[in-house]
């Protein structure tokens, strides 16, 4: 290994990344498992009768639970209709743009796997990937900035390995922080060799992060990696000689990388404009923080427990992962008394800063709030770029200890403050006083003989997780000290050092993906969802649940994808503007915006607004009263489904139209109790042909859906005099209508749903989703892509030329 590491150090770094990463989820890879938490769903009806005794009431990691309900299943419907690209969803939210989710992750890299291997083996693929990625960029970027091997090798061990990374995995978060290292790096490039070659990898990646599925996420990295160059640049004096090619270089990267990644970003942004997320973000976004106690999770990963032993409700693990292991902390420590340079100080200084924006200290979190952006983005989220800025100072710390003066330089110093790292969190948890020694044998099994402790046992816990702390520290400590003191050399210390933060990290991060029998990752289709799915194209929605003891929603939303059925909630953000006041007023009042349209109540006007949009069937939990009014058109163990007496039909013809001014009073009106939404229309703009007022006389016609497909259906009418055909589905910018073949406007009535002007007569109507977004996308992704590969090529030209006049120039010195 040391031979291979001396003669290709980029190779034997790759390998053993590789390795790790694939170490770290083989559980995931065994034959018949897979790595998911989507047994969580057997926690809701329809499948909460048919557990399987090995599952626990909310799965193998409920914190996860984001991945079985919306990451998995929009992987899957895409996966299912390829080669076609996908760009209307129309199971859930009554219809809606699939590419304007960035979290749909269509074109992610890390989707690739998914799309070509069996769907539950890629899983632990996926992640490995996402982890080797990561790793990999870090260690480039600490040998651009002049780390030897060990040093490099540390900096992408802690940041690819992280607790931050690992529980990140299964969300599109980490396909863009794992470019983060890349984006450091290339932007190094740009500003220091500034040339075609620089600019079309600064392209390249940021396009690719893009693409990763989560637009806040990467305003956020970029916002750092852009201010933090440019800012090194300025205050550079070699840097500042030949300025502006510098800066023309990295910031013609930037747009030209945010152009290849159009195909996805212009749906995204078309949605995001007809959302109300800006705004509901940026009123909630005092929630978008960490508290600040959380910053003892820099040394006690698990002092607030994880999955069923948290110790409270709130964020999952994930969202306070600021655990790298003992040994980093105290390397970077190291980093900064060893050799005070102003790169490490500027290093530790935006770790600090982003650490102090992600717990929501002040003043910096008052400040960046108030950027154009950034009041709506989780801002909590920043903690990734303290986690590759201590994995930085940790590589640095690790070449300083391992220099020739690494035994004179400051060396007391460096031990107090090693020292002192292990005792803080020590005397900070005494302080708290939740444990004591009757919790000592428990805590001990918890920490180190790998035993779940009970739920809710806080001293058990929190003990254990100090324990584990004591352990790891202790031998980082002792490892430092034996350096220090000459009694290892720096070889022995490099390699030992790696071990003992690879047992570090893998303690606390292998596991918490769980790796379950693929058997418990698929929920089947009980009689219940049988039953809707004979319904199809009708809609359904389920009631919330008042059984105490019921733990998630019924069919959780965005689940219907994979089922195949037409459901009227949906998790996703953004979300359509008008769907969401219709949901917020109408339907379930005072919800938060983030589960606004996740289950519905049994209130009167709730049901006439999902009979707006064409629910017919209500799924109730079985444990719930049965709704009075009638019997139930489907009742089992597994669930009940109600008709609802409100329901308007998914297509049907009305003769007149009531025109109002606007979509507060379109809303105010059809949410009017009583409101005869199958007789007229209400319409913003007064639709020619169509007569006004409810008053006109009936000529009601018919209507039959033909087909009813993702980005396509046709509908058959028949209408005694010109009228007009309502399809119960979303309205949205990019559908387009035909009748008999010839072009016609698709009207938004009735608020939020769609409809088509028909004349008298029997007529085919045909409805296609063909939105501009999409070709727009694709022809400026297509052009930024053709001109980052000119770039490239000419930048490897000149490359190679320059090779080829060196050989020349070296061959003729030899010669002469």
């Amino acid at each position: 290994m040391r031979e291979r590491a001396t003669r290709n150090p980029t190779l034997a770094a790759a390998l053993l990344y590789l390795v790790l990463a694939f170490v770290m989820f083989a559980p995931g890879l065994a034959p018949g498992r897979t790595l998911s938490a989507s047994d969580y769903l057997w926690a809701a009806t329809p499948w909460e009768a048919e557990r399987p005794a090995g599952v626990a009431g909310l799965g193998s990691n409920q914190e996860q639970a984001d991945a079985a309900t919306q990451f998995q299943p929009a992987l899957q419907a895409t996966r299912a209709v390829l080669p076609h690209i996908p760009r209307w969803d129309p199971y859930i939210l009554s219809g809606r743009s699939l590419l304007g989710d960035p979290q749909s992750a269509v074109f992610s890299p890390f989707s690739v796997p998914s799309y070509i291997l069996p769907f539950w083996d890629s899983l632990a693929v996926v992640a490995a990937l996402k982890l080797f990625v990561a790793a990999l960029g870090a260690f480039l970027l600490a040998r651009a900035l002049g780390m030897r091997f060990g040093g490099s090798l540390m900096t992408g061990l802690v940041f690819g390995f992280s607790l931050w990374s690992v529980t990140w995995v299964s969300w599109p978060h980490m396909s863009v922080w794992a470019f983060l290292p890349w984006l450091c790096l290339l932007s190094e490039r740009c500003v220091r060799r500034p040339g075609p070659l620089p600019f079309a990898g600064l392209a390249l990646v940021v396009g690719l992060q893009f693409l990763g599925g989560h637009p806040a996420s990467s305003l956020q990295v970029l916002g750092v990696v852009g201010l933090f160059w440019v800012g090194r640049t300025l205050l550079s004096r070699e840097l500042r000689q030949r300025l502006a090619p510098r800066l023309l270089t990295f910031f013609a990267a930037l747009v030209v990388g945010t152009a290849l990644a159009a195909v996805a970003l212009i749906p995204f942004g078309e949605l995001l404009a007809h959302s109300s997320d800006a705004t509901a973000r940026a009123d909630a976004s005092d929630l978008l923080n960490q508290p600040a106690r959380y910053l003892l999770g820099i040394f006690l990963h698990d002092y607030w427990g994880r999955k069923a032993g948290a110790l409270q409700f709130g964020p999952g693990l994930e969202e306070r992962a600021y655990y790298v292991a003992a040994l980093p902390l105290m390397l970077g420590a190291a980093a900064l008394v060893v050799r005070r340079s102003w790169t490490r100080i500027a290093v530790a200084a935006v770790g600090a800063a982003a650490l102090a924006v992600a717990t929501g200290l002040p003043p910096l979190y008052d400040l960046v709030v108030k950027l154009p952006g950034f009041d709506a983005t989780n801002n909590g989220r920043f903690a990734v770029v303290t986690i590759l800025c201590l994995a930085v100072l940790a590589g640095w710390g690790l070449d300083e200890l391992t220099a020739k003066d690494a035994a004179i330089r400051r060396r007391g110093l460096v031990l107090g403050i090693a020292a002192g790292l292990l005792a803080l969190p020590v005397v900070i948890a005494l302080a708290d006083r939740e444990f004591g020694r009757d919790a000592l044998g428990t805590a001990l099994k918890v920490a180190w003989a790998f035993q779940d402790p009970a739920p809710g046992a806080a001293a058990v816990i929190k003990l254990a997780s100090l324990l584990e702390w004591l352990v790891l520290g202790a031998a980082a400590l002792v490892l430092v000290v034996l350096r220090l003191r000459g009694r290892l050399g720096a070889a022995a210390f490099v390699a030992i050092a790696v071990a003992l933060v690879v047992l570090d990290l893998f303690k606390a991060g292998m596991g918490y993906n769980p790796a379950i029998e693929e058997s418990n990752a698929v929920q089947p289709a009980t009689p219940a969802i049988r039953y809707l799915q004979k319904q199809r194209p009708e809609r359904f929605a389920a009631l919330e649940v008042k059984k105490a003891l019921s733990l998630a929603y019924p069919l959780p939303p965005n689940v219907a994808m994979r089922y195949r059925v037409y459901d009227v909630r949906g998790y996703v953000i953004p979300t359509e503007e008008r769907y969401f006041e219709l949901w917020r007023r109408a339907i379930a009042p005072g919800c938060y915006y983030l589960f606004c349209t996740q289950a519905a109540p049994l209130e009167p006007r709730a049901l006439q607004a999902l009979g707006l949009l064409g629910v017919s069937s209500l799924l109730q939990h079985p444990g719930d009263p049965p709704l009075e009014g009638g019997p139930p058109a489907y009742s089992g163990p597994d669930a009940r489904v109600y008709p609802n007496p409100a329901a308007l039909p998914r297509a049907f013809v009305v003769d007149s139209q009531e025109v109002v001014g606007g979509g507060e009073a379109a809303l105010k009106r059809v949410t009017t109790p009583g409101f005869p939404g199958r007789e007229v229309a209400v319409t913003e703009q007064r639709i020619e042909g169509l007569p006004e007022g409810t008053e006109a006389p009936l000529a009601r016609g018919s209507a039959q859906i033909l087909d009813y497909e993702a980005e396509r259906v046709a509908v058959e009418t028949d209408a005694g005099r010109p009228a007009l055909l309502v399809l119960t589905d979303s309205w949205f910018p990019g559908w387009k209508a035909t009748v008999d073949g010839e072009d016609t406007p698709v009207h938004r009535v009735d608020y939020v749903i769609r409809g088509v002007s028909v004349p008298a007569g029997r007529h085919t109507v045909e409805f296609r989703y063909e939105p501009a977004s999409w070709r727009a996308g694709w022809i400026v992704s297509g052009l930024a892509l053709l001109t980052i590969l000119l770039a490239a090529a000419i930048g490897w030209r000149r490359h190679r030329a320059g090779e080829s006049m060196h050989t020349r120039a070296t061959t003729g010195m030899f010669e002469a």
